[in-house]
């Protein structure tokens, strides 16, 4: 072993750090009074505004008490649920869906239809689409439009109806 004194710092380094650590351990621990050690008192100047606030800190609540704990570790006997009341609500219909309208068939070498639906017209051609609706096939009196797996056939309206 080498006696040289560069060889002994990082050993008093260590030392010095250990006991600076168990220093403070200690001081703490004696500050919260573990291990039945006396706290040292440490007078606080509570500001006037704040007075409330430290008075309603300083309150207990008895129904907060420990004995009013329950461990959760135990068995304990299941407690019965009552099935809370809850209004009757009156079953409503709901109206149908709404469906497009077909306002108007151009037929010619390209067949074109105008459409009405939410609030707007569409103008559609066989194998577009428009909204949630394929345009399956356009007709001289008709449109057939799929909406997923359903059909929906668009009439022409008669101009005496």
């Amino acid at each position: 072993m080498s006696r040289r004194p560069e060889a002994w710092l990082p050993a008093l380094v260590a030392l010095g750090v250990l006991v600076a650590i168990g220093t403070q351990t200690v001081g703490a621990l004696r500050v919260t009074g573990a291990f039945g050690w006396q706290t040292d008192a440490v007078p606080v100047a509570v500001p006037p505004a704040y007075e409330s606030v430290n008075r309603a800190l300083d309150r207990r609540d008895p129904r907060l008490a420990l004995a009013s704990v329950g461990d959760p570790f135990t068995a304990r006997a299941p407690v019965a649920v009552l099935p809370r009341w809850s209004p009757k609500i009156a079953a409503r219909v709901l109206p149908p869906p709404a469906l497009p309208i077909l306002t108007a068939i151009v037929w010619d070498n390209d067949p074109r239809a105008l459409v009405h639906w939410k609030d707007r017209e569409w103008t559609v051609r066989e194998g577009g689409l428009f909204d949630e609706f394929l345009v399956v096939s356009i007709t001289r009196d008709q449109v057939s439009l799929r909406r997923g797996d359903a059909t929906l056939v668009l009439q022409r309206r008669n101009p005496g109806d």
